[in-house]
């Protein structure tokens, strides 16, 4: 069960989702474990380690924003992130990322996505939810299409 934190008596669930992609699971390891991938979904400005035990730093310029995440795992199987620090969003930091990748047939694939820690009773629930859906559809459409929809630099936060 995914549950983390308990307010006011109410538990509340990590923000979770199930994705479907008509792609190989390999094609997906791929763009979440190397900085190339990294850029072509999430944000062109990635900087660091994407191996096991590395650091990556996600800026996202003109927000004024930046995160850097610890690879706890990268296989092709799972990868699994702790938040480091997240500008302007603290309740990030500590928190546990989580993509865990199935093989469904030769071109089709499934992410069990998890960021445990990040729950509605957090201020940044809705947007961070919201920027997580966007960027996990931006992943989708890298894995089948060859082109995601990163954070854009030119584009107001």
């Amino acid at each position: 069960m995914a549950t983390t934190q308990r307010a006011n008596g109410v538990t509340q669930r990590d923000y979770m989702r199930c994705v479907t992609i008509r792609a190989p699971r390999q094609r997906v390891a791929d763009a979440l474990t190397t900085l190339e991938g990294l850029r072509a979904w999430w944000t062109p400005l990635v900087s660091g380690s994407p191996a096991p035990g590395g650091h990556v730093r996600f800026d996202f310029a003109a927000a004024g924003q930046h995160i850097v995440i610890h690879v706890d795992a990268a296989s092709p199987s799972s990868v699994q992130w702790t938040c480091v620090e997240h500008s302007p969003f603290a309740e990030w930091n500590g928190t546990k990322i989580a993509f865990d990748l199935f093989d469904l047939g030769p071109d089709a694939s499934e992410i069990w996505f998890r960021h445990a820690g990040l729950t509605p009773v957090l201020a940044c629930y809705d947007d961070c939810s919201s920027g997580w859906d966007y960027f996990l559809d931006s992943l989708v459409a890298l894995a089948e299409h060859g082109k995601g929809t990163p954070f854009s630099e030119s584009r107001p936060s």
